[in-house]
């Protein structure tokens, strides 16, 4: 929680920001909060894009001054996006804070990462590998890749964080990453399986492992 003494004031920064940005905040907090309501307060992360936003007031009231609706819609926009982008490395650290592990503003549960490490987390539920065995078995502690598999490099802490969430998915998501992550099948062979087109096994596996990183807190917001 924040210091009560530090807040700022909705009405004292309503003569530095554009009235656009009061619509703004509630609709980026309670889209990053339904993330991590577990792990920060939908107040103090509101705070942090008011903070965030009166730094750039200038900036702000600028781009939103635009007369013409086409550029100001996109100045909107991306103003929108910069503040999630905020507001999503804020609730990652206050996540990786009360989770017990460190975490740096450049990773992320991206698709490449997901990937790399799901058949592990996956052979620990069907197997009953212990995961510090699996975290011995990932060459050089990481698996290779240009993406980052861990927060904070903590590889263990994230394996559990994957197993935990994957154990929350309904069970067709299940069945289609063990079959996709696990047993190795191509996209082809899950489409004969299910007796689909292509195109739709393709949008199935890839629905499930959204699932999978939206109870993680998501893609990388840098994209």
């Amino acid at each position: 929680m924040l210091n009560t003494t530090l807040l700022l004031s909705r009405e004292s920064l309503m003569t530095e920001l554009d009235p656009a940005i009061y619509d703004l905040v509630p609709s980026v907090t309670n889209s990053i909060h339904r993330r991590y309501k577990n792990f920060i307060e939908k107040a103090d992360l509101a705070q942090e894009c008011y903070v965030w936003a009166t730094g750039r007031a200038y900036y702000i009231n600028e781009q939103l001054a635009e007369e013409d609706p086409e550029q100001y819609k996109h100045n909107l926009q991306r103003i929108a996006w910069q503040m999630r982008m905020v507001a999503e490395r804020y609730a990652r650290r206050q996540k990786a804070d009360k989770s017990g592990y460190s975490v740096t503003d450049e990773t992320y549960y991206e698709s490449a990462t997901l990937g790399q490490l799901l058949p592990y987390v996956i052979a620990s539920v069907v197997d009953g590998t212990v995961l510090e065995q699996i975290q011995d078995m990932i060459q050089d502690g990481q698996p290779r890749g240009s993406s980052s598999p861990s927060e904070g490099r903590n590889l263990l802490a994230v394996l559990i964080d994957i197993k935990k969430s994957y154990l929350k998915l309904d069970q067709p998501d299940k069945d289609l990453l063990l079959l996709r992550h696990h047993e190795g099948l191509t996209l082809q062979q899950i489409a004969e399986a299910y007796g689909c087109a292509l195109s739709t096994a393709d949008r199935r596996c890839s629905n499930s492992l959204r699932k999978l990183q939206n109870l993680l807190g998501g893609d990388s917001p840098w994209r």
